[in-house]
């Protein structure tokens, strides 16, 4: 998998190998009527969309009836921050599931391949080209 990312003034763009792609203005001047997310939003969405992906399938391979599943990401970052902590996912799947249902969509949350790079990476090769 391959993603490349350009940039001309505030236009970022990201290209993936898949032929899929996401767009996004960033910077001071960023038009207020642009609703586009900046870099760590983007970060804590992957997160929360990855979960959300995980347990739908999971729900679909068990026959579980769950119309709508929430997920909420959050971090601790302020401005000026080197990095975003304290990393956080809450799960909401209406219904009235039994604690032994719940652990088991916490532990596919846990499994979802977004999750484990973040868990296990504990370093990223950066090259200037």
């Amino acid at each position: 998998m391959e993603v490349n990312i350009s940039n001309q003034g505030m236009d970022y763009r990201a290209d993936s190998d898949s032929g899929m792609e996401l767009s996004i203005v960033y910077g001071e001047q960023k038009p207020q009527e642009d609703t586009s997310m900046n870099p760590l939003e983007i970060f804590l969405s992957s997160l929360g969309l990855c979960i959300a992906v995980m347990l739908r399938k999971y729900c679909a391979s068990h026959d579980i009836d769950a119309p709508e599943i929430r997920v909420s990401v959050s971090g601790d970052f302020q401005p000026g921050d080197d990095a975003c902590r304290n990393i956080r996912a809450r799960v909401d799947i209406p219904g009235d599931w039994d604690e032994r249902r719940k652990a088991a969509f916490a532990k596919v949350a846990e499994t979802c391949p977004v999750h484990n790079t973040i868990c296990t990476c504990g370093h990223v090769d950066v090259e200037v080209a």
